[in-house]
């Protein structure tokens, strides 16, 4: 009974941790979600750079931390001058968090293998399965969405307070600490584009917990009506 039940647990929280990398990775390689930031915050003027060459830097800079690029040397006209966009701070900080995006990549991709051998071994184990999943399902969606509401609540509160949080709990540096009168990257990429990347992240997080949450029920009811319990 305890390890039908750990499994289950386990499973909904893979499932949480695929869904939640899944919807960051959509939201941080879309490359309208950047070109609408820098029309909204006029990222032109904050830079001195045009639209085209933001978007050139941009472009590069999502592909270098893809891992389609080994180096972040990007060269654009950054106030009338072509230069390589980002300085040596700048860089190191990027291998840090490419270093993250990297990590999460590899965890939901061993997550995902994980989740077939768990429901084999609950499958096999429990012949009450198809309920325990059910169940599983509309819990895991739930508890994510209290957990999220919480969050918003939170960010609405006091944004820098938990984005700071964010840094000191997945860096082991002060490198994020960036000069917005020097630093083209901080620049580009200022606090509230980061408010609204993790409002759009919960958005498309919320939307595939719901998913899940409605197929949890559905599969709750049909047993119901099945086998009358």
């Amino acid at each position: 009974m305890f390890f039908k039940k750990l499994g289950y647990i386990i499973l909904g929280i893979l499932l949480s941790i695929i869904l939640l990398l899944t919807s960051i990775e959509i939201v941080a390689f879309n490359l309208t979600h950047y070109r609408k930031s820098f029309d909204k915050y006029n990222i032109t003027e904050a830079t001195s750079m045009d639209m085209e060459n933001l978007e050139h830097t941009i472009d590069d800079l999502l592909k270098y931390l893809k891992d389609d690029r080994d180096e972040l040397d990007t060269r654009a006209v950054v106030k009338g001058e072509e230069r390589e966009v980002f300085g040596n701070r700048e860089k190191l900080h990027m291998i840090d968090v490419k270093e993250l995006f990297m990590k999460g990549r590899l965890i939901r991709n061993i997550s995902i293998p994980l989740i077939i051998i768990i429901s084999f071994f609950i499958i096999r184990n429990d012949k009450h399965w198809k309920k325990g999943l059910s169940k599983t399902l509309l819990y895991t969606a739930i508890c994510n969405i209290v957990i999220l509401a919480t969050l918003l609540i939170l960010m609405a509160i006091d944004f820098y307070k938990y984005f700071t949080y964010f840094h000191l709990i997945f860096f082991t540096n002060d490198l994020w600490l960036l000069n917005p009168n020097t630093d083209v990257l901080i620049q580009m990429v200022p606090e509230a584009f980061f408010y609204d990347t993790a409002v759009k992240i919960i958005i498309y997080f919320v939307g595939s917990l719901m998913i899940l949450g409605l197929l949890g029920l559905y599969s709750i009811k049909k047993n119901k009506t099945q086998y009358g319990s």
